[in-house]
């Protein structure tokens, strides 16, 4: 869950009373654990790793309605170990979730500063930024959607590690309680991140909890010293610290001075998945759960198949079995007595009907889930741009609720990395004049897309026709490798080149 300001203040006076800050922070932490929205986070993550409801469905076991002497009529449950017990688990949020992630970010986003064109500094700021933005931060970003894909939001740390400098790594949304302002919800205010750590203590093992309450100022921590009992931690030598500390060293080694800092900001950044935090799942668990059991009594029903039984009339239960041992063993047997009958039958299942049924789940939960079937027969028959473009339309639409949020948190990311770099090279670069780009991936018409490029050559900007190239994953990298060889054609053809060289002998 999330709270504002207004939760905040009722917390403290929902708290049984007591205003101190073990209860306060016993009450928000059990609340936010126990709220529908954290039960989401992990049925989202669940079903993502595979673990879906279905493997929790017995097969073996079963029903009957009994009547008592009395007339009184109950269900019984019983178990029939000899039936199958086969679970189909079909992984469709992972598709569905992966299918946005590399739409979004598989291809990274094109980073530029306004007015780098025209100013030497600005574009040297542009490169700063364009070198952060590598590999590991693409990592970052897909893990960033993937995360607020399965649970309605997902979080960003900005920290600085023994050494000064400057990290980010995803925050699990499991462990964070965004604090927003109360007139928009825009602002956020502060952070409670909280997970647990293992305690041990006269030899036994207890699991225990610790708690980051971050502000735009500083950080407490606290510990959870006994069950739902929280103090401060006391192995914390400042307590409440700054974001962050600058230290100054001797020739030694010896730290000589230590100042503490805040970035005047709380270091998180929030990634909602829409704009009401929902789950992708949420909207198509029933029809998964519907697939899955269909599926899986589908598959037990084949294994339990029994291809051809006898049927075997008018001979007592000793007689019958021995028919039915000789007809394993000789497949056949000699009746005398008039009056018997063997049949044989053979058991057929209604297999079309299952399968037309799966088929409409499946295009239901494709069509629920915003995403592409790539196994539907109509993709693919008609390649040209247009009808790619209209197969991507309700993976545009989900993908569009986080477009301008990704952005977003991209530029508050990236405003950290401008101050870390300004304070250690006494620069004076404004993060507002970064442009973000996301460059959506998706299946296109490869020549039909680059004749078109071409045609609009001229009347475009070249990084803006980077963007949509097939062969560009990476287009501040490509725009860097273009300059540079534009830089070394010019060298290798001047004709002026070396002409000066003699006249200073």
């Amino acid at each position: 869950m999330f709270l504002t300001e207004t939760d905040f203040i009722n917390a403290k006076l929902m708290a049984e009373g007591a205003m101190n800050e073990s209860d306060i922070i016993k009450y928000i932490l059990n609340n936010d654990i126990s709220s529908p929205q954290k039960k989401k986070m992990q049925e989202g993550e669940r079903y993502y790793n595979g673990e879906q409801d279905i493997l929790q469905k017995d097969f073996r076991q079963g029903r009957i309605l009994e009547t008592e002497e009395t007339g009184e009529e109950h269900n019984r449950v019983f178990q029939n170990y000899n039936r199958s017990n086969h679970k189909n688990v079909n992984a469709f949020l992972k598709i569905l979730v992966d299918q946005k992630t590399a739409y979004l970010v598989s291809r990274e986003p094109t980073i530029s500063v306004l007015g780098a064109e025209q100013n030497k500094d600005l574009k040297d700021y542009e490169t700063i930024l364009c070198d952060f933005a590598d590999d590991t931060f693409n990592e970052v970003l897909q893990d960033f959607v993937t995360g607020a894909s399965n649970k309605g939001f997902e979080s960003i740390h900005v920290y600085y590690d023994e050494k000064g400098q400057l990290q980010y790594q995803v925050v699990p949304a499991n462990e964070v309680i965004p604090i927003y302002d109360t007139e928009n919800e825009k602002e956020l205010l502060e952070v409670i991140r909280y997970y647990d750590i293992t305690v041990v203590k006269d030899g036994q093992q207890y699991t225990r909890k610790k708690v980051e309450w971050w502000t735009k100022t500083n950080v407490t921590y606290y510990i959870e010293q006994q069950k739902d009992m929280y103090v401060k931690d006391t192995s914390i030598p400042f307590n409440p610290s700054p974001h962050w500390w600058s230290v100054t060293t001797t020739l030694d080694g010896f730290e000589k001075k230590r100042q503490g800092h805040s970035w005047g900001r709380v270091p998180f950044m929030i990634l909602k998945n829409n704009r009401n935090m929902t789950t992708d799942l949420e909207h198509i668990k029933g029809l998964i759960d519907a697939y899955d059991l269909l599926s899986s009594e589908g598959t037990n029903n084949f294994l339990d198949l029994v291809e051809l039984y006898w049927v075997i009339a008018g001979y007592g239960g000793e007689t019958a079995n021995a028919i039915a041992k000789r007809l394993r063993i000789n497949k056949a047997v000699h009746i005398s007595d008039s009056s018997g009958k063997i049949e044989a039958k053979q058991v057929e299942l209604p297999v079309s009907g299952r399968l037309e049924y799966l088929k409409m789940l499946r295009k239901d939960i494709f069509h629920f889930g915003m995403g592409i079937d790539v196994d539907s027969d109509k993709f693919g028959t008609a390649p040209s741009g247009v009808s790619l473009k209209f197969q991507y339309t309700l993976l545009d639409q989900k993908a569009g609720n986080m477009t301008s949020k990704l952005k977003k948190a991209i530029k508050e990311l990236l405003w950290y990395v401008t101050e870390d770099y300004n304070s250690k090279n006494n620069t004076n670069y404004d993060a507002n004049l970064i442009k973000v780009d996301i460059n959506k991936n998706m299946i296109t018409n490869d020549a039909e897309l680059v004749s078109m490029i071409q045609a609009s050559k001229g009347i475009v900007s070249d990084k803006t026709l980077l963007a949509v190239h097939p062969f560009v994953s990476d287009v501040n990298a490509e725009m860097q490798e273009m300059e540079a060889e534009e830089k070394r054609a010019i060298e290798q053809f001047d004709p002026y080149k070396g002409l000066g060289d003699d006249d200073e002998q």
